[in-house]
Order: C-alpha cells, then sequence, then structure tokens
C-alpha cells in the first residue's frame, strides 16, 4: 500500500475519514493524497435568459480567492498530522466526482478512504452520495468511515460472504487488512427466503473457502433475514463488529437501477466502517 486517496471537504465525515487514513499511514508509510473540489463555473456564466455572457475577470478573483482559503483551511485539517503521516493536498475546480475519480486514477491509489453521512429515502434512491458512487465504480478497495475510529479497536471483522467463491480474489485481497487491523475476521452467508439451505452445509461450504483462501483467525456463520443487507447489518450488530468488509458487483446503468447493490446499501446504512472492493 503506497498511496491513500482522501477525498476531503471539511465535514466531520470527511475529518474522521482523514484520521483514519493517517492511522493507517501510520502503519504502512502509505502516502496520502487529499482531494478537495471546488464546485464552482468557470471561463463564462449565465445570463437569466440562459445566455453564456462574456468572461468577468472577477470570475477569475473570486475563484482564486476560493482555491486560497480552501488551501489555507487544508494546512490547518493536516497540521496536527504533519510528523505522523505524509499528506500532500491537491485543489480543484468542478464536479465533485469527476474531480476526485479522476485524481484517484492519476494518482494510482490503492486505498480510498471517504466519509459519508449515508443516504435515505428518495435521495438513497434517486441520488445516492458521491461515496456510493465511487463505492461502485473504483477500481482500488473503497473504506465508508461514518463516525471517528480507531483502528486499534478494531478487533472483530464482518466479511460477507457468498458459498460459491465468486469474491475470492476480493477475500485473498482483504488479508492484508486483516492483517493491518490484527482482528478477528467473521466470514457469514445471509440465507433468505429465497435461497434457503441447511445450515450445516452451509458452515461446511463458508470451511472450504477459509480453507482454500488460507484463512487464519476466523469464525463461520450462516445468518438469516429477508434481505441480504438487512442481514449483514443486523448480524454485525449482534457480534458487536467493528468493521463490514465485502465485494461488490459494480453494477452499472439500467442494471444497477434495478439490480442495486448490497455493498452500496450497506455504506448508507452502516454506524461502523465498510470496507468495499469490485471483485471486477
Amino acid at each position: 500500500m503506497q498511496t491513500i486517496a482522501v477525498p476531503f471537504d471539511f465535514s466531520e465525515y470527511a475529518e474522521a475519514a482523514l484520521n483514519f487514513a493517517v492511522q493507517i499511514g501510520e502503519k504502512t508509510a502509505a502516502k496520502i493524497k487529499l482531494i478537495h473540489v471546488i464546485e464552482y463555473p468557470l471561463a463564462a456564466t449565465f445570463n437569466v435568459t440562459g445566455e453564456i455572457s462574456e468572461y468577468d475577470p472577477m470570475d477569475k478573483i473570486f475563484t482564486l480567492e476560493l482555491i486560497s482559503k480552501a488551501k489555507e483551511k487544508l494546512n490547518a485539517a493536516t497540521s496536527q498530522f504533519s510528523n505522523k503521516a505524509r499528506i500532500d493536498q491537491v485543489v480543484l475546480m468542478g464536479n465533485p466526482y469527476d474531480g476526485i475519480t479522476s485524481q484517484i486514477e492519476e494518482i494510482e491509489a490503492d486505498l480510498i478512504i471517504m466519509g459519508t453521512k449515508g443516504a435515505t429515502g428518495l435521495k438513497e434512491l434517486f441520488v445516492g452520495s458521491n461515496t456510493e458512487k465511487i463505492v461502485r465504480n473504483a477500481q482500488c478497495p473503497v473504506v465508508a468511515i461514518h463516525s471517528p475510529c480507531n483502528i486499534d479497536d478494531i478487533n472483530d471483522i464482518v466479511f460477507a460472504s457468498d458459498l460459491d467463491d465468486t469474491h475470492g480474489k476480493v477475500l485473498d485481497d482483504f488479508k492484508e487488512y486483516q492483517t493491518l487491523f490484527n482482528a478477528r475476521l467473521h466470514l457469514v452467508w445471509v440465507e433468505t427466503p429465497y435461497n434457503a439451505i441447511n445450515e450445516d452445509l452451509g458452515k461446511e461450504q463458508l470451511e472450504k473457502i477459509a480453507q482454500k483462501h488460507n484463512l487464519d483467525n476466523y469464525e463461520v456463520h450462516i445468518a438469516k433475514a429477508f434481505k441480504p443487507e438487512e442481514g449483514i447489518l443486523s448480524f454485525s450488530w449482534h457480534i458487536n463488529a467493528d468493521m463490514i468488509a465485502m465485494s461488490t458487483h459494480s453494477h452499472k446503468g439500467l442494471l444497477h437501477l434495478f439490480v442495486g447493490s448490497v455493498a452500496e446499501d450497506v455504506v448508507n446504512h452502516s454506524s461502523i466502517p465498510v470496507w468495499t472492493c469490485s471483485i471486477k
């Protein structure tokens, strides 16, 4: 792990994500790239009739002032960590999601850590969040942080599994994080009314997966719920887990609209950190 990307909007959630990234940076010597995107139109403005007016020099002055203020606030946010981790900063203008993803690709991030307050109701259905979209599309692992978290307190991690090992590569990748946190892994499969299975058989399948991937310090479980995301969240609460880890299929377009994503639902409603990684 060489580079950790942290999108930063100065919210309490972003501050929690930065703190979490610094803790990982201390243990891994990874560099942290703090990314702040300012939403503001450039080069041209629109008048009340919708026509593009000539470029106003005041726009440039105001833009430079915004950038200067953002850099000052970033310096203040990172000053407390100056002796703990190397933190580089970048300030961009434009759409937050586009700016964040372009930077993540440019620096070839090994891990993304994002603060999120989740989403519920119609906002979740129609809008989602930048965190949710990055979880869906990122080519590296993403950790969604909902509140301040000390990595030394991560002792029990729930890894949401299937029974046919389609997530095997993701499980192999996560072993590095299990070692980093020195945590016990709870491999769990959620039985729903649509995929009922004998509990002993289910545990036997999970045990085979654990042995195939040479897991250490783990337990296997079968949870029951109406929907997978409900089972993952309920089981995590039941054992007082400190983190949830799972793969995502990265559905896009109409397929995502109609099928959705269990990982994104968990990110939106979890109160503990959620680690996700695409099986692609």
